[in-house]
């Protein structure tokens, strides 16, 4: 792969990301915890990402606003839990980021 087409490659990377407001590392990393296991509840996602309360719930709402992700209130054995769940939307950006970064992969063979 040509140093032209790398550079258009991530270009479309950082497009990509900062399109759906993935321009933090912390957002980036919520929506791919989120890809892999699908659905989490708040207190599983503050254990992943080690993050204060406030803080997760802020780039939450980001991703959320996006429709990247939606979360509700469930009922549990516990009480009133948060359920945060990827949409259709968000796995379809982390497939199109996989996607360009497998490009670039496959092109430098």
């Amino acid at each position: 792969m040509t140093d032209e087409k790398k550079v258009k490659a991530l270009k479309e990377i950082m497009d990509l990301l900062k399109e759906n407001s993935l321009t933090t590392s912390v957002r980036l990393s919520i929506l791919l915890i989120l890809y892999i296991y699908g659905r989490l509840t708040f207190s599983e996602l503050l254990a992943f990402t080690s993050l204060r309360k406030n803080t997760l719930y802020v780039n939450l709402q980001v991703l959320a606003d996006k429709e990247l992700i939606k979360y509700k209130k469930a009922f549990s054995l516990k009480g009133i839990i948060s359920i945060v769940e990827i949409t259709p939307k968000g796995r379809e950006v982390v497939e199109n980021l996989f996607k360009i970064i497998e490009n670039i992969k496959e092109k430098e063979k």
